[in-house]
């Protein structure tokens, strides 16, 4: 009996609106593979016949009915979101079966909202029917529920801190978007991983396939499990994606895969590891810090034909500027990567740099939303295998669309199909159209796919869209139509010290991008490298007229405590615009101003939390609304 192992059912893998999503008629909600059917996030352990519950969603009853659950005789909640406590009041039928109340354990905080959501459990008012009947338990440290050992592992979901659970050598860690390295000294000698990997593209709140992996590349278990997965992401596609990329041990869970494991945490080398890593610098989480899906970028088509040519895969061809990656490029660049994976052919982008415009009329080229080095960050991002990145040159340029596409996409890239919007032109003086592209298609024994622009309120999703939004400071509908926060990144410079001397210290930004923000004061995150977490800041991006400023700059004050040492570059997201820049008649009118700044910033970022935490308020599903 004592080594009886513990039985985990997953009741639910999906994020906090399920899938399929209500009124979404993409791939995956539209999906026969019942393993894309995802309820709510949780799971079910059992031993000896006692039930523990991590979670309380609101898909509860069904799961509880689907798994057979008869007997519950502990909870467990990871935090207080609406997506992982709305089931609470169905519980009942258990207090009743088994005339007894259920203990349930977490954090205080979490128990706060709990009791808001709840009131009518723990008011101790009269009532004519039957309400929860439970025992609080605040977690602070290991502890035994139901007969079973759980480790409480401390996590990082945006803004908040919410639980994971370690029992025995299993581990269950979902919605969160940073750990530290004490919190994974405690996930050693794993035998099964379930963890959060919501999709491809990043989330403020969650983990990306990317840094699940990079994760489970660190903590080595012998086998790991992706949950709370959006729509994104296909069941059957994914795992095939995995297995390619030599993650053999990894898979997407699914609602009712059954595992065991064994009740004792192996404790081999556990001290030593624990002690190793807590002198050790927090783990590369960013995009910017892995190598897992880097995208193989090459310089020229003949680039790309040695190292693919002689493989015969042949490639499914995204072209365009991609300035930004918004919403309409992200649905191309999908389609190319959902399309070379049933092909088997190299999912691939085709790009130049300079944009064309730089080189034919410099007077009316637009500044540019996104380095080139963002650019292939995010291709990798999206799932993409190669990108080509061609020197847009005046030789390049005359070519006419008939040679472009046969001596670069037929010959050089070896083209199976191609992707591009309704009103693609190429070629040179822009001849060449969607219709003359499909006859050369005909003529060389290539497809051609048509991908219907994104809509934003009336109006195609586009690069002059966001850059519009940008210039005017609104860098919330940008954000809606990037489909994350615009980001200006780069070097930290030294300032005139005006700042520090007489309103607040900022950190001055040399930024990489061309384009700024309208001048403004903005609520900001700011990102340092190395560093799990995100510190709220406010941004100023102007002249600075109070103090006769005569070029823009873009000054940064941290709200938080800053890291260590001076960061030699950041990377500041843009969520909202608090005001315009003007001119005050004095530094004390200034820095009573900028105090009023900072205290809206972090009201704002108190409430949303509040928001969050009482109401579950966000989002898996893309197009994303950027939250902090």
């Amino acid at each position: 009996m004592p080594s009886s192992p513990i039985k985990i059912t997953v009741l639910g893998s999906g994020t906090s609106m399920g899938v399929p999503t209500l009124s979404c008629h993409c791939r995956v909600c539209s999906s026969k593979d019942p393993r894309d059917n995802r309820l709510r996030p949780s799971i079910l352990l059992s031993r000896h016949g006692q039930n523990v519950v991590i979670d309380t969603t609101p898909d509860f009853r069904q799961q509880a009915l689907r798994a057979g659950i008869d007997r519950l005789d502990a909870i467990l909640l990871t935090h207080g979101h609406a997506d992982h406590i709305l089931g609470f009041d169905d519980i009942r039928p258990y207090n009743i079966r088994q005339k007894a109340a259920l203990p349930v354990y977490s954090s205080e905080e979490t128990f706060h909202v709990l009791r808001r959501a709840f009131s009518y459990v723990f008011d101790n008012k009269p009532t004519l029917s039957t309400v929860p009947s439970v025992r609080l338990h605040v977690i602070d440290g290991a502890f035994e529920a139901a007969g079973m050992p759980f480790l409480p592992v401390p996590l990082v979901h945006g803004n908040m801190e919410v639980l994971g659970f370690r029992f025995g050598n299993a581990a269950y860690l979902t919605d969160f978007s940073s750990i530290s390295p004490s919190s994974m000294a405690l996930l050693e000698n794993l035998d099964e991983l379930i963890i959060d990997a919501l999709r491809d593209m990043p989330h403020p709140m969650h983990q990306t396939v990317e840094q699940a992996l990079s994760l489970i590349q660190q903590l080595k278990p012998k086998r790991a499990w992706f949950t709370h997965i959006a729509h994104d992401l296909s069941h059957a596609e994914t795992n095939e994606r995995l297995r390619k990329l030599g993650f053999l041990n990894v898979h997407l869970a699914y609602d009712g895969l059954e595992l065991e494991v064994a009740p004792e945490r192996s404790e081999a080398g556990f001290t030593a590891h624990r002690d190793a890593r807590a002198t050790q610098p927090p783990p590369p989480v960013g995009l910017e810090n892995t190598e897992l899906n880097k995208v193989k970028v090459f310089y020229s088509a003949r680039e790309w034909h040695e190292c693919y040519g002689a493989s015969g895969r042949g490639s499914v061809l995204a072209i365009g500027n991609y300035d930004g990656i918004h919403l309409g490029h992200q649905a191309i660049l999908r389609a190319d990567v959902e399309r070379a994976h049933e092909s088997g052919a190299v999912a691939t982008a085709l790009t130049f740099d300079p944009a064309p415009l730089k080189l034919l009329r410099p007077e009316a080229a637009p500044l540019r939303l996104s380095t080139n080095e963002q650019r292939m960050e995010w291709f990798g991002a999206v799932g993409l295998e190669s990108a080509v990145v061609l020197p847009f040159t005046h030789e390049l340029s005359q070519l006419s669309p008939e040679d472009f596409v046969e001596k670069i996409l037929v010959e050089q890239l070896c083209l199976k199909t191609v992707l591009v919007g309704e009103n693609f032109r190429f070629g040179h003086a822009q001849a060449g159209n969607v219709k003359l592209l499909r006859e050369l298609g005909q003529r060389n024994g290539f497809e051609v796919a048509i991908i219907p622009p994104v809509m934003y309120r009336g109006e195609i999703v586009s690069s002059t869209m966001i850059r519009r939004a940008i210039a005017a400071g609104d860098v919330a509908t940008a954000g809606r139509l990037l489909g994350r926060p615009f980001v200006l990144s780069g070097e930290v410079v030294k300032g005139t010290g005006t700042g520090s001397k007489f309103t607040f210290p900022t950190l001055n930004l040399k930024a990489d991008q061309e384009l700024l923000p309208g001048r403004g004061v903005y609520i900001t995150r700011t990102y340092f490298p190395g560093l799990l977490r995100s510190v709220r800041s406010v941004t100023n991006v102007g002249l600075r007229p109070t103090f006769n400023g005569t070029h823009l700059t873009v000054e940064t004050h941290l709200l938080d405590v800053a890291p260590e040492g001076s960061p030699q570059r950041i990377e500041v997201r843009f969520w909202k615009r608090l005001r315009e820049e003007k001119k005050f008649s004095s530094a004390d009118e200034l820095r009573g101003q900028i105090a009023k700044d900072i205290a809206r910033a972090a009201r704002f970022f108190s409430l949303l939390r509040r928001t969050r935490s009482q109401q579950g308020l966000f989002s898996a599903a893309v197009p994303l609304m950027p939250q902090p």
